[in-house]
């Protein structure tokens, strides 16, 4: 059967479908809010016709939605309450009429002349003299003056008006707050005052003597408070903001204080027309401030007793609302006090601020903070606004009082996710905000997830607000891209605690390089040491446009390296890094030639701004330049005859290493590659690095506990061709995966890798092993420091390790005191320290303050101990306390605090975070090169800085950014040996000829005595009791003597022998000796020389932090479009260099 639709139904379909749906909009605020009808479709009839059937439409239904508001009382209470635009307009309107009516009032009562007025005939005032006679006592007075008054009749008409509409809207306001409660809101104290006020205004007109009744107009004072009161709310409700509850209670107090005053002086003058004395508006005011103000001169006082209640009346009233108002806005002062102020938004539109986010303030970081950020000029006029849920300390909301920072310092408590609070500090206008994480949190996973959860707030809130945020864990970067700037502390400090095993002192390095300082703080000091230190310290890392620059302006269109050897004789800026296309390198290589638009990244003790070239420009930047260029062609010829040479021994080189690379069993099977990405770790490590081809056993891993393919249980037992590096830890978390990208870094040659051993307290996951296990040589055991640490290092290899590294514990924060989280280690690291003093050691702490304790040694007695505090007062003095301190200048300890500061720094330098990532070598930019160090030769020594700087930059391109200097410390008398063991004459012979525990064997005696006399002159018993005697007489001896030699012994050889012995009942002593690798040189010291000057002495023991560029990888394909863009440029440059040589002689 056919269905088909007639013309009907299509128009009604249409119809219904452009149905007019009509909307109301109330004043523009409410949309619709009314309809006036809605068609609906009911269900279509059929009407079939024998082959085909027809749909006609039903009949439409009509529906009336919201018709509550278009009654009248809807429409009243819309006007009068909902709609906040017109209730205010309203409120506004009423105000103004009360405070005109009370002028009215006023203005009645100045007109008003007690010598002659009448009161509408209504009272009787010729007065001849001052005193009013119809007054006798204050009980004997007349009334009349007090219900009557003489009125203008426009001051009453205008009254009588006002009184009308304020009536009038006394009733509508009632109407339409109406719920059933009528007889509470006509009995209110609003509605008294209105009936008081406006009824009896509105009486006169019917009756016209009572134009002259007193009415107590000035009452609608009281009502033009609560009318105040309304307007605000309205005020702040129309503008979309919330009002400020000190605002209102200050406001509210000022009006009661005006309302108690007018009503007492309006009523004192008023009733006083019945007093002995007339008493003007001026002379009733005076009277209300001395009584007030408890001074009291008496000049003025009431006369008849209803003034004299109205007062007291007035006092009674004032005494019971005052003191609760006052209350309050104290109670809100103080608590304002505790959540601090409001950054104002005209103080946001005139000056520049930031916005510090964390969740507790504490005094250590705000206090670096505030140095770093106000260590650079531009940022003085800045102010700093800080934004916390808790409240200030009593050390912080001191130290803020300091002027220097009570000026520039702005605490406000909140919280980030409140829109309020970031409306408080403006965030939407603020240059800048940090967010930073607590470390002293519990659990670190909820620190960052707090810290995300606040940069998604600011983010939501201000999108062009810059964003600075500091993480902890590394897997938390993926919810915080959106920010400008991100710093992970567990990812940067395990990089810099494993580089510290191959770097010394990179941890010390970094620190310096992104801290501001003048390198003036060491210059008082009488330390050598110190004063140099103190100097290299000031170096920060700057940046310049190259064809604006004073310093390498001269090197355009030169090769990199030669650029920055010379830069740095030349200016005493070492050029490392550039920026080309947006990419970031570290020492490009000899091939990368300087463009104009590069920008070059240097180390200076100061920036290229604040420097100024003494010398005549003119003629010096010519002979500079031509000299310059003169030494860079003579360079550049000695490397290309040198080239040929050079190849083939790279050949050779590269040979004989695959060879022996080939022959080594511990490292069979390795390759270059990514490590894979394992859920654990939850991102891709970005450098290339030494990874196994095939993934070790789990079981091979666990080096305590033999296995079917291993059975050694020590890590002795390996004898491993290189030492191994031991890191312990107290969970495996996945930060510490970060520490085995560096010592497995693809740079490092195979030969060269050290083996790792992971001493943990708690065994560690399956998923943190399977990560870690495609590393080569990486294994693991259980061991505490906190119980015996000697057993767990002496399996751990520790008499022969390269280094030891310790990680901060994460329970440290459960300490019961806060500056005790660092016992543990401490403690365990000076255990080692005495045990093991050869060993290298590096040490993280949770509070940089506790670094003095580490290889802690007490000052001797015969120190002075003024000039020794005096000493301490100096090294603090400067912006890093710990700064000379020994454990600090030699890179032994660390501290995440230390990484705040490239937080802080990124702020005016925007690229160092990003640099100095690519140069500890977390990521990875083609054509980069790697930080490395370089020890000092036997023919280095004695040589200048310059010379090696040069002879390294020739050979293989390197770059050279200090010196990490050994000195051996002056001995001290006390610690001299009194007694050395040559100074002890033992019978050797004897000792050996009797040995301890050992009984006499008679035959040999008797054969050595028959060999010494004649056999017949004695017989054999006699031979054996002269054998015994001297037997005995010589053991004595030599055991006396031994006695002594014990007693006589070192500390340090004590030690040895108390390690030797377990070291025996471990079954490790045929594996190792604790003395094997004894330095003489224990009493020395170290620090660093970052950028030192060109003709600084090289000694015996330096090594160069060094640059090395980028090295092919074997097997790779990788090549620098780069830097292979300008392979003909150096050609031409040089042959330009070339005729300005020859042109100048």
């Amino acid at each position: 059967m056919a269905v088909r639709k007639g013309n009907k139904v299509s128009e009604g379909g249409e119809n219904y479908m452009k149905s007019p749906r009509k909307d109301s909009a109330r004043n523009g605020l409410i949309l619709n809010s009314t309809m006036d009808s809605l068609q609906i479709n009911k269900h279509y009839s059929q009407s079939c016709d024998g082959s085909s059937c027809t749909l006609t439409a039903p009949k439409r239904m009509q529906l009336k939605l919201f018709v509550n508001e278009s009654t009248f009382s809807e429409r009243v209470r819309f006007y009068f309450i909902k709609n906040q635009t017109a209730s205010l307009r309203i409120r506004s309107f009423i105000f103004v009429l009360k405070l005109l009516t009370v002028a009215l009032y006023l203005l009645r009562t100045a007109m008003d002349d007690p010598f002659t007025t009448t009161c509408c005939g209504m009272c009787q005032r010729n007065f001849t003299s001052d005193v009013n006679p119809a007054w006798v006592t204050q009980y004997t007075f007349s009334w009349q003056p007090i219900w009557w008054v003489e009125r203008h009749v426009v001051i009453w008409i205008v009254q009588v008006l006002l009184a009308f509409i304020s009536l009038m809207y006394k009733v509508i306001h009632t109407y339409a707050n109406y719920k059933g409660n009528l007889s509470q809101q006509l009995l209110s104290f609003e509605w008294f005052i209105e009936v008081c006020c406006s009824l009896p205004f509105i009486a006169t007109i019917f009756w016209r003597p009572l134009r002259c009744l007193f009415v107590p107009a000035f009452l609608n004072i009281w009502l033009a408070k609560a009318g105040l009161e309304n307007m605000m709310n309205d005020l702040h409700r129309a503008a979309h903001k919330q009002q400020s509850a000190m605002f209102n209670q200050v406001c509210t107090l000022i009006a009661t204080l005006l309302c108690l005053f007018i009503t007492c002086i309006c009523g004192v003058q008023h009733l006083e027309r019945a007093g002995r004395l007339h008493m003007d508006p001026f002379d009733a005011f005076w009277f209300v401030v001395v009584t007030f103000s408890t001074v009291g001169y008496g000049d003025i006082t009431p006369t008849i007793w209803p003034s004299k209640l109205l007062v007291i009346i007035i006092i009674i009233v004032a005494l019971g609302i005052i003191p609760g108002q006052v209350e309050q806005i104290s109670f809100l002062w103080s608590e304002r006090q505790k959540q601090g102020g409001e950054y104002s938004r005209q103080r946001a539109k005139t000056e520049k601020h930031v916005v510090v986010c964390a969740t507790v303030l504490r005094m250590d970081i705000i206090l670096d903070f505030l140095n770093e950020f106000y260590a650079h000029p531009t940022l003085q006029n800045f102010y700093v606004v800080l934004l916390s849920p808790s409240e200030l300390d009593g050390p912080l909301k001191s130290f803020l009082q300091v002027p220097i920072w009570a000026e520039r310092v702005i605490y406000i408590q909140g919280s980030v996710l409140r829109e309020l609070d970031l409306v408080r500090v403006k965030v939407d206008a603020a240059e800048a905000c940090f967010i930073l994480t607590s470390r002293q949190e519990r659990d670190r996973v909820a620190a960052d997830e707090k810290t995300i959860l606040r940069a998604m707030a600011v983010k939501d809130f201000a999108p062009r607000c810059p964003l600075y945020v500091q993480i902890l864990k590394p897997e938390s970067k993926i919810h915080v891209q959106f920010a400008d700037r991100v710093i992970c502390d567990d990812e940067l400090k395990h990089v810099l605690l494993a580089m510290n095993s191959f770097i010394p002192g990179i941890s010390t390095l970094l620190t310096l390089l992104a801290h501001t300082s003048k390198g003036q703080e060491g210059n008082n000091l009488k330390s050598s040491w110190k004063r140099d230190f103190g100097r290299s310290a000031g170096n920060e890392i700057y940046s310049v446009v190259a064809k604006e620059s004073k310093f390498f302006g001269y090197y355009l269109g030169c090769k990199f390296s030669h650029a920055a050897l010379h830069a740095q004789s030349k200016c005493g800026a070492t050029l490392f890094a550039v920026e080309r296309s947006g990419e970031i390198r570290i020492n490009p290589g000899n091939e990368f030639i300087i463009d104009p638009e590069d920008i070059l990244f240097y180390i200076c003790l100061t920036g290229e701004e604040d420097a100024i070239i003494v010398d005549d420009v003119n003629n010096v930047m010519e002979r500079r330049q031509s000299c310059v260029r003169a030494e860079i062609v003579k360079s550049t010829v000695t490397e290309r005859r040198e080239s040929r040479d050079e190849g083939s021994l790279k050949r050779n080189r590269q040979t004989l290493i695959n060879e022996d690379q080939q022959t080594s069993t511990t490292m069979q099977g390795t390759l270059i590659d990514f490590p894979p990405v394992s859920p654990y770790v939850g991102h891709n490590t970005p450098i290339m690095c030494h990874v196994l081809e095939e993934k070790a056993k789990l079981c091979c891993m666990r080096l305590d506990r033999p296995c079917e393919h291993c059975r050694h249980t020590s890590a002795l037992q390996y004898k491993w061709p290189r030492p191994p590096i031991i890191i312990s830890a107290e969970f495996s978390t996945q930060s510490l995966f970060n520490a085995l990208i560096p010592l497995r870094a693809h740079h490092r040659p195979r030969d060269s890798l050290h083996p790792v051993v992971l001493l943990m307290e708690h065994s560690p996951e399956n998923m943190f092993l399977n990560a870690v296990r495609c590393f080569p040589m990486v294994y693991y055991m259980l061991g505490d420091l906190a119980g015996n640490v000697l057993d767990a290092m002496l399996h751990a290899g520790v008499t022969e390790a390269h280094s030891v590294i310790i990680i901060d514990r994460e329970t440290s924060v459960f300490a019961d005191e806060e500056y005790m989280a660092d016992s543990r280690q401490l403690v365990a690291t000076q255990t080692l320290f005495r045990l093991f003093p050869d060993i290298p050691a590096c040490l993280e702490l949770t509070h940089a303050s506790n670094m003095r304790f580490m290889h802690f040694q007490a000052p001797e007695s015969c120190v002075d101990a003024h000039e020794y505090r005096k000493e301490r007062e100096r090294e603090k003095s400067c912006s890093l306390p710990y700064l000379f301190r020994e454990a600090f200048a030699s890179g032994k300890v660390f501290s995440s605090s230390m990484l705040d500061t490239i937080l802080y720094q990124s702020f005016i330098k925007d690229y160092l975070p990003t640099l100095l990532r690519i140069l500890l070598g977390i990521q990875y930019t083609s054509g980069s090169g790697h930080l490395d160090t370089h020890d000092v030769t036997d023919d280095e020594v004695g040589h200048t800085y310059h010379d090696v700087f040069r002879s390294l930059c020739k050979k293989n391109g390197a770059i050279v950014l200090g010196i990490y200097r050994r000195v051996e410390r002056q001995a001290s008398p006390l610690h001299k040996k009194l007694i050395t063991e040559d100074e002890i004459s033992i019978d050797t012979d004897s000792v050996n000829k009797f040995p301890r525990g050992h009984g006499l064997d008679e035959e040999a005696d008797v054969e050595f005595v028959a060999k010494t006399r004649r056999p017949s002159t004695m017989s054999l018993a006699y031979v054996k009791r002269s054998l015994i005697s001297r037997r005995s007489t010589q053991k004595r001896r030599n055991m006396r003597k031994l006695h002594e030699l014990h007693c006589l012994k070192t500390e340090r050889e004590q030690f040895d022998d108390m390690i030797q012995n377990r070291m025996k009942e471990l079954e490790l002593d045929h594996l190792g000796s604790p003395s094997k690798r004894r330095n003489e040189k224990q009493d020395s010291h170290s620090y660093i020389l970052l950028n030192p000057l060109s003709d600084t002495k090289l000694q015996k023991g330096d090594s160069l932090y060094i640059i090395n560029p980028e090295t092919p990888i074997p097997g790779s394909r990788s090549t620098s479009s780069n830097s292979t863009a300008h392979v003909s440029e150096p050609r031409h440059s040089d042959v330009m260099i070339d005729r300005e040589t020859n042109e100048n002689g």
